[in-house]
């Protein structure tokens, strides 16, 4: 079986119990500068579409970067992971998925899923961990008050796993 049809595989990619959780779709094309001599994306940028993915999430959901600088919050990037299944190539439009998952602890889980937007092949599957700190860089434990504002407003739009 070719790993891009696995079903398990368009799932949430985090072992353990399934999260709910928050989806956004957004595009990328890929230009030039992304690609090797053989017009394939080179696998770093995997990680920029992931950032693109939850940039876009970001901005639907009122939690993008500048909502925390200005509230004075930090959120480092602490694990990537990234699943290649399939290589994106010049010119070729990708979707990118992005599942911001449930959790109980104050940090941001995302799983991701890039996809040809032309045929739909997944050629990657990822996830990324945030935490909150202090610009100093100092943990923050608890969920930041606008975030808990968020969670709640959020609560009709967490789907099932």
């Amino acid at each position: 079986m070719n790993p891009t049809d696995n079903p398990a595989r368009s799932r949430t990619i985090r072992r353990g119990t399934p999260r709910a959780f928050i989806e956004d779709q957004s595009t990328v094309r890929v230009r030039f500068n992304e690609v090797d001599a053989l017009h394939i994306v080179w696998h770093g940028h995997y990680v920029n579409y992931f950032e693109e993915g939850r940039r876009a999430f970001g901005r639907r959901l009122g939690i993008d970067y500048p909502t925390f600088i200005e509230q004075r919050i930090a959120i480092p990037v602490i694990h990537v992971e990234v699943n290649f299944l399939a290589p994106a190539k010049l010119s070729d439009t990708l979707t990118i998925t992005t599942r911001l998952l449930k959790s109980e602890s104050a940090r941001l889980d995302f799983d991701y899923e890039i996809r040809r937007e032309s045929e739909a092949a997944l050629l990657a599957t990822g996830s990324t961990s945030q935490v909150f700190t202090t610009p100093t860089g100092e943990l923050i434990l608890n969920w930041p008050l606008f975030m808990l504002e968020r969670l709640t407003s959020w609560e009709s739009l967490w789907k099932q796993p």
